[in-house]
Formats: structure tokens, C-alpha cells, sequence
């Protein structure tokens, strides 16, 4: 590292060497080939069910941290639960063969949860995907998805119209819509797709008033993982995590959160006050998700979607207070680019 910083140096000087600029030119195509072999197409002929956290943030601006979003990789499959904001860089630099991306899966509409959709969209076509994007979810994924195709399209045919269609094929660029139609029941679920191996079930939980609210249940060679999406403390985690490996659930610290509320009011942003107050009740605290890991015993807790994401030895400590008391299996505090790896067990 540090005889490339002096090469890197030597060549930002007037007068450098016919040496040095190919020193440099080494260096700088050693850069360029990282970059574009920086997929791990391994990935994709792994016998292990793959998770890579590529958002754990939330709708509060976090530098360190995109927008919720969740890779799950299996069976040749790259599947992604949400992609907020910043989810589509943290995927990219992650490794994750982007071109490959099989299914984008929608646990609800807000913001936070969808406004990389067009960057999921746009971005895995130019790295090579060649069909269609399904992207499921609950009712009104069709409404969502249709106008990301439509707000894309100019951006799509000009590039068809660059590039030609044997590399851009114009067809191959939008995503489709597949609403999966789910009960009315607190635990309902429904299948959503079974594909070489995988096997991917929604199911409801609890984060009213915003409805349809869901989450995912994803089984690959005796192993599982469950994906939350945002919700309170619900029966139907429980219920849904049985048996799991890995339990992915959001989680927001009341205490945290109550004193941005308290502040923002004091200080005179008293909108801002009601609206972080309005978010303590259809999340999911720390301890809560430590509840129901328990009661379903699964092996690992992962916390992710931080609210409010925590920065430093102390306020990580603040987050998880109550945490060890409460659940006597692994946790792990998400961060973006995290990656747990669960080899088969059948």
C-alpha cells in the first residue's frame, strides 16, 4: 500500500519518467480490473444459503448506512428483500453478482424500503441480467413497479439506443409486477415462488397503520433465514421463525428515539418532536426482537433497519441494553455489507 501511495505520488509531479508513468498505469489498470471483477460469481454455485445485509439504516441520515435492504443468495438465485435508498452501492461494492439479480421481493411502500427500485432495475440490466425483473410483494406492487418502469423508460432507451440491443436489449430492461394475495389473518402467508431450491414464503406482520405490511420466510437445504420487514413485536414472527437458522429483524431503541423526539421539541422543531414520537409504536424494539428469537428458537438474531443507527462503542451499547438478558443465542448488530453464510444441512 504504501509504494503505491509513493508511485501514486510520483506521478501527480511534473516531469515524471517514462518508468513512472507506466509504473502508474499499472497501478491504476490494477484499480480498474478489481473494480470490474469485483463480482464473487462463487456466489452463485455455492451450495450455502447466503445472506448479505445491504441496508440497515433507516429513514434518519446515517452516512455509514443505506436504506433498509437485505440479499439473500441461493440455488444461483440472487433475491433482494427491499432496497432503500444507498442499497444499490453497499450491494455493488458487496460483491454480490448484481447481474444476476432473479427477484426483488417488497415488504411495504414506504420510502425507506423502495427508493433504490430504479437503481435495482436500471443498474442490473447494465451489468447483464437478460430477462425481465419479477418483483413481488403484497397488493399495490403493480402501482409501484409500473411507475419506476415508466419514470426509467427515457433512461432505458437511450441506452438501448447507445449501446444497441445485442449488449442493452430493450425488452430485457423493465421489471414486472407479482402480487401475492394474502389473507386477512394477523399469521396468514402464501407462497411465493420455488425455484431451484429455494423456497420463498410471505407472510404478515404487524406495522399498522401501514397496510399491507409483510415479511419473508426463505428455506434452502434444511436451512432458513426470516426476514421481518418493519413491524411491532408480532405472533407471527414467532410462528414463522420456528425452525429458522437466522431471524433478520428490524429494531428501534424507544429510549433513543423518545429523546430525538424530546429534543427536536425543545429545540423548536416540534413537527419533526411528533413524528419521531408517531414511530415508537409499530416498531420493533431490541429487546422485543430478542423476545421472539427466543420464543422461536432460533440460532442467530440479526438487528438491522437501526433506529436510530448506533455509531460508537457507547451508543451500541445503549441499543442493545437488555439484549444479552433476554436471548442467550448469537446476536449480531447489522452493519451494511455484513454476511452470514449457512452451509446445507440436507
Amino acid at each position: 500500500m504504501f509504494s503505491r501511495l509513493i508511485l501514486a505520488t510520483r506521478c501527480a509531479l511534473v516531469g515524471v519518467t517514462a518508468l513512472a508513468v507506466g509504473g502508474c498505469q499499472h497501478v491504476i489498470d490494477s484499480q480498474i480490473e478489481q473494480g470490474v471483477n469485483r463480482a464473487d460469481r462463487g456466489m452463485l454455485t455455492s451450495p450455502d444459503l447466503q445472506v448479505v445485509l445491504c441496508g440497515t439504516g433507516s429513514p434518519l441520515p446515517d452516512k455509514t448506512r443505506a436504506g433498509a435492504c437485505t440479499a439473500i443468495v441461493a440455488g444461483g438465485q440472487v433475491v433482494l428483500v427491499d432496497v432503500g435508498p444507498g442499497a444499490w452501492k453497499t450491494l455493488d461494492l458487496a460483491g454480490v453478482p448484481t447481474g444476476a439479480l432473479s427477484a426483488v421481493l417488497l415488504t411495504h411502500f414506504h420510502s425507506d424500503h423502495i427508493g433504490d427500485l430504479g437503481e435495482a432495475i436500471t443498474q442490473s440490466w447494465i451489468a447483464g441480467r437478460s430477462q425481465p425483473l419479477p418483483v413481488y410483494g403484497p397488493p399495490g406492487t403493480a402501482r409501484l413497479v409500473n411507475g419506476f418502469d415508466e419514470a426509467y423508460a427515457q433512461d432505458a432507451d437511450a441506452r438501448t439506443l447507445h449501446h444497441g440491443e445485442q449488449y442493452m436489449p430493450r425488452a430485457a430492461e423493465p421489471a414486472v409486477a407479482h402480487e401475492i394475495e394474502i389473507g386477512d389473518a394477523a399469521d396468514a402467508d402464501a407462497l411465493v415462488f420455488e425455484r431451484d431450491g429455494l423456497k420463498v414464503t410471505m407472510f404478515r406482520v404487524h406495522h399498522d397503520p401501514v397496510r399491507p405490511a409483510v415479511g419473508y420466510r426463505f428455506d434452502y437445504k434444511g436451512r432458513a433465514v426470516v426476514v421481518s420487514g418493519d413491524t411491532a413485536k408480532t405472533a407471527s414472527i414467532v410462528e414463522h421463525a420456528k425452525g429458522a437458522d437466522v431471524l433478520i429483524n428490524e429494531a428501534l431503541n424507544r429510549d433513543m428515539m423518545g429523546r430525538v423526539s424530546e429534543v427536536a421539541t425543545r429545540v423548536g422543531q416540534p413537527r419533526l418532536g411528533k413524528m419521531a414520537n408517531d414511530t415508537l409504536n409499530y416498531h420493533t424494539t431490541p429487546v422485543e426482537a430478542a423476545e421472539m428469537a427466543r420464543d422461536a428458537g432460533v440460532h442467530t438474531l440479526v438487528l438491522t433497519h437501526l433506529v436510530p443507527g448506533p455509531r460508537n462503542f457507547l451508543t451500541r451499547h445503549m441499543f442493545l441494553s437488555g439484549v444479552a438478558e433476554t436471548f442467550n443465542g448469537e446476536v449480531v448488530l447489522g452493519e451494511d455489507g455484513t454476511r452470514i453464510d449457512l452451509p446445507p444441512k440436507s
